[in-house]
């Protein structure tokens, strides 16, 4: 009898094959406990993931991307998710939460959160949408291209190999050094140095390039929609830049961004009078000229 050959990771489903091994999806990804400091980014990430689970979909990381892809927000999100922008690192909670998805026994929602995690330690160092094409192009055949995988996405690839069995998920979690993790994906980001001055004071600070100029800002200390900014001396406005990557705007090392406070600035008005204004006085006027008309003919009339 001829054996059959065994299907790719990523194209294996959730059958009754694999449920042998991983268990029912049936479930809903379990809830999370609330965190001190998370945010609405984290509540829009546990329905996310939980609508994957869900899904019929197989549960893999080319899967996981699409899914991500298939929204603005799902961009916005791997772009500032693991960045310091946020009050804590999404990344390492959702392998917190692996660990004990693990100790229970719920191998399927183990698997969603380690490939998140891995996937948004990547978003740190490679543009999110480029992160989609590469994952896009290693999964397009019916074997896994591996080798591009490694090379190109190394964190995705990480996550792709740790979640290739419950028993591997484990393993890897129990020897995890999650410190010397965050130490790696931190020595590739692709940080700049910029010189910020304001208020007459200057300081050189470092950030991800990948982080929008929104974001930035926020992490220099600065929330206020008024402020006034400029680049290297040529304006940057809000409305066209402020959702752009700090790379997508050509800033690089040793650049200068001015921040000036513009709630301050006194606005010079004209004053003029209201049309409720002009119709009053044009009422009084008229009114005035008819009494002085009934008052000609009352002496005339006398006469």
């Amino acid at each position: 009898m001829k054996k059959q050959p065994t299907k790719a990771l990523h194209l294996q489903k959730a059958d009754s094959s694999s449920t042998k091994i991983w268990g029912q999806r049936k479930y809903g990804l379990r809830v999370w406990p609330a965190h001190p400091q998370q945010t609405l980014m984290t509540r829009w990430l546990y329905q996310h993931l939980g609508t994957f689970h869900d899904s019929k979909n197989s549960m893999n990381l080319f899967n996981l991307v699409k899914h991500f892809n298939k929204s603005d927000e799902g961009l916005a999100f791997l772009s500032v998710s693991s960045l310091v922008s946020l009050p804590f690192d999404h990344a390492e909670f959702l392998i917190s939460m692996a660990k004990v998805n693990l100790e229970l026994d719920d191998f399927w929602g183990a698997k969603v959160l380690i490939l998140t995690a891995y996937l948004i330690y990547q978003s740190m160092i490679i543009d999110a949408k480029d992160i989609f094409a590469i994952v896009n192009n290693c999964f397009e055949s019916d074997e896994v291209d591996e080798v591009q995988l490694s090379h190109q996405l190394p964190w995705c690839h990480e996550g792709y190999k740790t979640t290739a069995s419950p028993e591997i998920m484990k393993n890897h979690l129990e020897q995890l050094v999650l410190s010397e993790l965050k130490d790696a994906v931190a020595s590739a980001e692709p940080t700049i140095a910029l010189t910020v001055m304001k208020d007459g004071h200057s300081e050189q600070l470092r950030v991800n390039s990948l982080v929008n100029l929104n974001t930035a800002l926020k992490l220099f200390g600065n929330n206020d929609k008024s402020l006034r900014l400029k680049h290297n001396g040529a304006r940057v406005f809000f409305s066209s830049a402020g959702r752009k990557t700090l790379c997508q705007l050509g800033m690089k090392d040793d650049d200068i961004l001015e921040i000036e406070d513009s709630s301050f600035v006194p606005i010079q008005t004209v004053f003029r009078p209201s049309k409720m204004d002009d119709t009053k006085e044009n009422t009084a006027a008229t009114s005035n000229r008819r009494k002085k008309k009934n008052k000609k003919k009352t002496l005339r009339g006398r006469n």
